[in-house]
């Protein structure tokens, strides 16, 4: 009788884990944002910019590829201010990795390089 018992709660569990599993992978995927910025080319060359922000351009790629791809912010232009405020949006997500001391260099970066880089189409 206790073996019944028993084996009656093991098939039953292992029914309610295969229901389980077949609704997980039924479930619809999120599929990650993508914007045109995406599109664009994920790299910029650096080798003519200061040392500094050569640097400034390490860490940029190192913390906002946490998040999204490198290709959003390369492709957006964004004014000085806008940079500042999207870049403590980003400083406030989880993961992110930035402090406020990385988040000014990397604001440094992104307004030096609005400023020095010509965009084609422009």
């Amino acid at each position: 009788m206790q073996k019944t018992i028993v084996w009656g709660t093991v098939v039953g569990v292992i029914i309610l884990v295969g229901i389980g599993m077949i609704y997980a992978l039924r479930a619809p995927r999120a599929v990650p944002k993508t914007y045109p910025a995406d599109k664009g080319p994920n790299f910029i060359d650096v080798t003519a910019y200061p040392v500094k922000m050569q640097e400034a351009y390490e860490l940029f790629t190192n913390k906002c590829s946490r998040c999204h791809t490198v290709a959003r912010p390369i492709n957006s232009t964004f004014t000085p201010e806008e940079w500042r405020k999207y870049v403590y949006k980003m400083m406030r997500k989880p993961g992110s990795g930035l402090t406020p001391k990385t988040a000014e260099k990397v604001i440094e970066f992104l307004i030096y390089d609005a400023q020095h880089r010509e965009r084609k189409g422009k």
